[in-house]
């Protein structure tokens, strides 16, 4: 996983490339339902280390905040190999008291959507185990890129 596929540019969607491994694929070579949610994962959380500036581990153990999913949702269009390499975008269209829905968009190197999904997370406090207002030290960055990206996917 490489975060930011060059060029990079701040007002290009946060972007990570992969390779699909040989272990995610089924013996048809066919990438497997549940692998998507992974690459989502893997996506956001890149996103959170390298724009919001703090790791899962660091919001918990620093922050004593969590970050739980509350939805998913994923939509296939075109299946991917083993071996092939993609593209996964990220943008944010919404973004509420304590919740960061995140719009994902997997591509092919010819560029056609092979994979859309949704992740809504919900920012809690630890120790309560409940909804808290997000943080403004997470909320400025989070509006910064909304701000120069849209929130939208292509």
């Amino acid at each position: 996983m490489t975060p930011n596929t060059p060029p990079y540019s701040p007002d290009r969607p946060f972007t990570v490339a992969r390779v699909v491994q040989w272990g995610e694929a089924d013996p048809a070579g066919i990438v497997y339902t549940t692998q998507f949610l992974d690459y989502v994962m893997e996506t956001v959380e890149a996103f959170w280390r390298e724009r919001i500036g703090v790791s899962f581990y660091q919001l918990h153990q620093q922050h004593h905040l969590g970050s739980p999913t509350v939805s998913s949702r994923l939509d296939f269009q075109k299946p991917l190999r083993s071996g092939e390499a993609f593209t996964v975008e990220l943008r944010i269209p919404r973004l509420s008291r304590s919740t960061i829905t995140f719009s994902i968009l997997g591509r092919n190197l010819a560029g056609e959507g092979c994979f859309t999904g949704e992740l809504v997370s919900c920012i809690i406090d630890d120790q309560k185990v409940r909804s808290v207002a997000i943080p403004d030290w997470i909320r400025q960055p989070i509006e910064t890129y909304r701000a120069a990206t849209g929130a939208d996917l292509d």
